[in-house]
């Protein structure tokens, strides 16, 4: 998984949950454009951030398709700035009511991205740990052949 992605994972993880202008700020903009939303619309199709404007296909007794990811990088990055209304490439969202906008609509780290953070900080874990009992086992061995070295040589 990408740094970036990554990034936005703990900061939803740290947080709860973030504004679609919070999580705007921690992707690198390196098209100015929807190319930069990819990596958000990858978290949300593959389930590791809930996205609560997305309709719960597991309620739905009739298969329906998952969203693309194409389209919800366009639908991310008009919303990123966009107060009540939005439009892109032909595709038009808007909210109505309250003082809610579009740029400000949450999302929060899912069931599947909780997990994997923790799978990733636990393997982490095991990597430095097997790192570190490597070097030490080194160390006792290396004094060990020095001791029985002197204590050959001594005899």
């Amino acid at each position: 998984m990408s740094p970036s992605a990554i990034s936005i994972l703990k900061a939803l993880e740290k947080s709860g949950d973030l504004s679609l202008e919070e999580i705007t700020a921690l992707i690198p903009k390196k098209y100015g454009d929807h190319r930069d939303f990819y990596v958000f619309a990858s978290l949300a199709t593959q389930g590791f951030v809930d996205d609560g404007m997305q309709p719960d296909l597991r309620d739905s007794d009739s298969p329906k398709p998952e969203p693309k990811e194409q389209l919800l990088s366009w639908k991310y990055f008009a919303m990123s700035s966009a107060e009540k209304t939005a439009t892109y490439r032909g595709r038009s969202w808007s909210i109505h009511g309250g003082n809610e906008t579009l740029k400000g609509q949450r999302f929060s780290l899912s069931g599947k991205g909780n997990l994997y953070l923790s799978e990733a900080k636990t393997k982490r874990f095991d990597r430095a740990f097997a790192i570190g009992s490597g070097i030490l086992i080194g160390i006792i061995v290396a004094l060990a052949a020095v001791l029985i070295e002197r204590y050959v040589k001594g005899v």
